[in-house]
């Protein structure tokens, strides 16, 4: 029988005739992570970018009303940006990315879980900007402003002092456990990069009251970032895309 990875690499690849299409929109978001996986596993593929103005007809042709997608040579659609990126781990030919070993990959697990714990705690410093009715206030049209703007400091600042402290302790032991390497050993893996680019966003200074420096304290979180960012693999896609 194939290995795993045989069988990643073969729904991925196919015959080499019919290109993996993945699409977005023209932002990282919750594909970036599956190209960046892709990249390092020497997996080729369409990059496909959605532009907004084209969204509100691309909508209704995707199954879930959302992206990514992607699509496999084979035809088949592939809809959850998690499930992507467990696939392009698996497909690594050095088996590093998604180890075999079940210790091993309980670990990565693990990780994965608590990027999307952080994600999770995150959400609702986003929503109280763009969609306040989900968390009981009113819509941003009915909204005094200067209330609206209260609040998204109030909400985004406890964030930052409380729950990104937290969550970047936990980062850390994980770092000092693997000898600060990479978070879960001694390779680079899925849940290095899924971390990556959910704490890469608050450095960048796109949230109001998040500011840029908010993860300077955090010196060997960002030590384990520059080895993610200098990965041979992850230099060169990066390098490609800034062309």
């Amino acid at each position: 029988p194939k290995s795993n990875i045989d069988q990643a690499r073969d729904l991925l690849i196919g015959d080499g005739k019919t290109p993996l299409k993945l699409e977005y929109f023209p932002i990282e978001g919750l594909a970036e992570q599956v190209r960046i996986a892709l990249a390092v596993a020497d997996v080729p593929f369409d990059d496909i970018r959605i532009g907004y103005d084209e969204w509100g007809e691309k909508k209704s042709t995707t199954r879930h009303g959302q992206l990514p997608e992607m699509t496999l040579p084979n035809g088949v659609v592939v809809t959850e940006s998690m499930a992507m990126l467990r696939l392009a781990g698996e497909a690594d030919p050095e088996g590093k990315l998604y180890p075999s070993d079940l210790a091993a990959r309980v670990k990565v697990e693990g990780i994965l879980g608590l990027v999307e714990d952080m994600a999770r705690a995150w959400r609702p410093s986003l929503f109280v900007f763009h969609r306040p009715e989900l968390l009981g206030h009113p819509s941003s049209d009915k909204w005094e402003n200067d209330i609206k703007v209260a609040t998204v400091k109030k909400v985004r600042s406890n964030f930052v002092d409380k729950g990104l402290p937290r969550f970047m302790e936990y980062f850390t032991n994980y770092i000092k456990e693997s000898g600060y390497k990479y978070l879960a050993g001694e390779d680079l893996t899925i849940a290095d990069i899924a971390a990556y680019q959910q704490i890469s966003y608050f450095k960048k200074g796109v949230a109001d009251y998040v500011p840029k420096v908010c993860l300077d304290p955090f010196m060997e979180v960002n030590e384990w970032m520059e080895r993610v960012i200098s990965h041979p693999k992850i230099a060169s896609y990066k390098a490609s895309k800034a062309k």
